[in-house]
């Protein structure tokens, strides 16, 4: 790179040398008292004189290369060293042009390495830091996790205690000795009396403001203590319906289960083998030995024995199942009756003009037996007027409203199975008289009777408890 630059320096000098002596020829000097006439042309003197007087200084490439410029240290080559550029900058103040003080300055070129040694150096040193914080960062979350720094991420920091002191100000009125941790005697006696406490005990120690120093305890109320509820108690867990498909599948997994269960415990010798289940198909199979082939009809006897055990107590158990099986719903039917809680007693009153329809009877029962309603539903005579009443949960009550008011067709005719002929029920209608919440119940279940009159629906309301019923419905 030195010698590339020294040599277009050289270049650049030398033409520019050659350019100013050049520049010098063409110099016209001109004398006053040796001007001739004017038709004469000065150029010729002119240049004939400057010819005389530059003769030495005025020899354009024939001048000399400096030694300077010979040399391939290009920081010798200076501005007032060089004499191609001593006439620069002369008449100027300190300092110069920008030129001159660029050229004063001199090239300055780095040592090869050196920038690439202080880059590898400042990378290493970024490097060392980066590794020594994660270092710190990796230490840090050691601590979190082993619960000696709290962890800024959720802020624990703000919930660290700082000082605690060694008695809080609200003991300090209680407290006699500070050392000794002694409570005043005042507050260890027992208070039977409530005179024992009165207020010249609260005003022997008071200071200058006129203010007790130790407080008075005969306002204390001691609450009483109440019975915490047993939060061991396992919460009841929400029963999941299943459909049939699902039902079968648990049971199947089930019934494996224990089966499963009951071999193993056989292999293990914890049971006994279970005894062969023999028939007469089989009976040849199952004992293989001579007595079966010798005396045929005692075994045959013995098989046809087992074969009523195993049919008499499959019997029994199935007895038992539908016992148990029917005993269980009693009971369940028993409880839903006795459900007196105010979400269960949400009452609809009905009133209809007639009741002759078969289909319309069928499905105001299904629906009842299956709502689980209680209530019941009396008409006057087959053709007469009729009151419906149902209590049951809110939404059992809703629904079973939609379905008296719109879905079932109160005047839509019908066919007559004993006459069939065609039934005309244009004129009935049913209307809701009155809904609301009773405070208890008294109907068991719910059911259909079909009364003589008018004076004998009000009879059976009343042996029913429910006589207010007919006096919504207006009946005079």
């Amino acid at each position: 790179m030195r010698h590339v630059t020294s040599g277009i320096l050289k270049s650049i000098f030398v033409k520019f040398s050659s350019l100013r002596s050049q520049h010098d020829g063409f110099i016209l000097t001109v004398k006053n008292s040796e001007m001739g006439p004017r038709n004469k042309p000065m150029r010729q003197f002119g240049a004939s004189l400057a010819r005389d007087e530059n003769k030495e200084s005025a020899r354009g490439l024939n001048v000399e290369i400096h030694p300077a410029l010979l040399s391939e240290n290009v920081n010798l080559i200076k501005y007032r060293n060089n004499p191609y550029l001593s006439h620069e900058g002369q008449g100027k103040g300190l300092g110069g042009s920008k030129v001159a003080k660029r050229y004063s300055r001199g090239l300055k070129f780095h040592e090869p390495g050196v920038l690439s040694r202080e880059l590898d150096e400042q990378r290493a040193f970024l490097a060392s830091q980066n590794e020594l914080k994660r270092q710190q960062e990796e230490i840090e979350r050691a601590k979190v996790r082993a619960g000696e720094l709290p962890d800024v991420s959720i802020r624990e920091h703000n919930y660290l205690l700082g000082h605690v002191p060694q008695l809080e100000w609200w003991d300090a009125a209680y407290v006699g000795d500070v050392h000794t941790w002694s409570i005043k005697d005042k507050y260890t006696q027992k208070m039977e009396d409530s005179d024992d406490d009165d207020d010249e005990d609260d005003y022997e120690n008071e200071n200058n403001t006129g203010t007790p120093q130790t407080p008075t305890i005969r306002y204390v109320q001691h609450p009483v203590p109440i019975k915490t509820p047993d939060l061991a108690r396992e919460l009841p867990v929400p029963r999941i319906r299943l459909v049939k498909r699902e039902q079968k599948k648990v049971r199947r997994n089930r019934r494996k289960l224990l089966r499963e269960e009951h071999e193993h415990k056989v292999q293990l010798g914890l049971e006994p083998k279970p005894a062969p289940k023999v028939k007469l198909a089989n009976m040849m199979s199952v004992y293989q030995n001579s007595e079966n082939i010798t005396d045929p009809t005692s075994w045959e006897q013995t098989v046809r024995a087992q074969v009523e055990d195993r049919h008499r107590v499959h019997v029994e158990t199935n007895i038992r199942r539908h016992l148990e099986a029917k005993e269980h719903k009693k009971e369940a039917n028993v409880n839903e009756n006795t459900a007196s809680t105010f979400s269960d007693l949400h009452c609809r009153v009905f009133r209809f003009s007639s009741l002759r329809n078969p289909k319309i009877r069928f499905k105001l029962a299904a629906n009842s037996r299956q709502l689980k309603m209680r209530g019941v539903c009396l008409r006057a005579g087959c053709d007469g007027p009729g009151i419906l009443i149902v209590v049951g949960t809110e939404k059992n009550c809703r629904f079973y409203l939609k379905l008296v008011l719109h879905r079932l067709k109160w005047s839509e005719g019908f066919t007559d199975p004993d006459t069939g002929l065609l039934v005309d029920c244009s004129k009935e209608k049913v209307t809701l008289e009155w809904e609301g919440i009773l405070k208890e119940c008294r109907f068991r279940g719910w059911f259909m009777k079909e009364c003589q009159s008018e004076d004998e629906i009000r009879e059976v309301l009343r042996q029913l408890g429910s006589e207010s019923f007919y006096d919504v419905l207006g009946h005079r």
